[in-house]
């Protein structure tokens, strides 16, 4: 029996990219519906997703909605960090095989340069001054040559903001928990421990996936270890820090800048302390979203689909991954 194949909560922005082959492949497998509109509650997926067999998220399931699909075989989830939103544990039980996407590294390295580029540089402040009739110019900027950018983490995205970052003539520390000798050779950067790291760089760069490892890594100890004066960035998982005592640090000053791309409660709620804070720059976790991203995204989503029901699974998303 061929599967049924849904995606019960897609933007209205992709309809363009389920035409064409990516089309032709689901329904080459079995039967396609998407839903597009707002990220319906669990009911409405329920309802939506009935006795389907396959799923496309990016939203996940919560276990609730897994226990009232008893034909679900796969959920394609079109992201990295599945377990942020699915439990694995729950979906193994449930012998539900979770894939996920390799999202472009190199679209979310720009996106942290960016971030990196306008805390520096107080961009979207001078801009919010200059509309309201403010003409600024006692704002000291911050020059990034020279500088010492620490990535935590050194996954695919940290090693595409290497190069980036090395363009614009800054050296770069890496903490992760798999240094290497060839690694370190390769890129040109050092490997150091966490602490030293926070310490010494100008511009702090997460890159970890959010798991029960990294949850809280950086907490209110860890943040006052940061070199006064420094920035933050993240388009990583908030989980990773402490959000309400970064809120703390960035109004006394003791980091310089922050650039936000993701956060605790999303959207975040009209009165978050950082809409309150002038050396915070947010983007609503869109460091993955440009055209040819996506494009790629679905691209691997669908592929996941085919090799799943070919019988060889492949971009699988475990428990020990957690």
């Amino acid at each position: 029996m061929a599967p049924k194949i849904v995606y019960p909560d897609a933007e209205e922005s992709l309809s363009s990219l389920f035409t064409g082959v990516r089309l032709t492949k689901l329904e080459e497998l079995g039967e396609f519906q998407i839903y597009y509109g707002s990220r319906p509650d669990d009911e409405t997926f329920i309802d939506r997703l009935g006795d389907a067999s396959a799923v496309i998220s990016g939203w996940g399931l919560s276990n609730a909605v897994l226990a009232a699909l008893p034909n679900l075989e796969i959920i394609s989830f079109t992201g990295l960090g599945a377990s942020t939103f699915i439990d694995l544990a729950e979906t193994t039980r449930r012998n539900i095989t979770v894939t996920h996407v390799l999202s472009s590294a190199e679209t979310i390295a720009e996106h942290t340069m960016g971030l990196m580029l306008d805390t520096a540089r107080h961009i979207s402040r001078l801009d919010r001054d200059i509309r309201r009739g403010q003409w600024n110019m006692e704002l000291a900027n911050m020059d990034l040559r020279g500088k010492t950018l620490g990535l935590i983490g050194f996954g695919r995205i940290a090693q595409a903001v290497v190069p980036l970052a090395q363009a614009f003539g800054m050296n770069v520390v890496c903490w992760t928990r798999n240094p290497s000798r060839e690694r370190a050779e390769r890129f040109g950067i050092e490997f150091i421990d966490l602490d030293h790291l926070l310490t010494n760089s100008d511009v702090v760069s997460l890159h970890l996936l959010s798991t029960p490892d990294t949850e809280g890594l950086l907490d209110a100890d860890r943040l006052q270890l940061i070199k006064p004066g420094a920035l933050l960035i993240n388009t990583a998982r908030s989980q990773i820090l402490d959000e309400g005592a970064l809120v703390e640090f960035l109004k006394s000053g003791h980091i310089r800048a922050a650039g936000v791309d993701v956060f605790d409660e999303e959207p975040i709620p009209p009165n978050h302390p950082f809409t309150e804070l002038d050396n915070v720059v947010m983007t609503p976790h869109v460091a993955y979203n440009s055209p040819e991203a996506l494009a790629a995204m679905y691209d691997t989503a669908i592929d996941n689909l085919v090799a799943y029901y070919s019988g060889n699974p492949q971009n699988v998303a475990t428990v020990s991954e957690i």
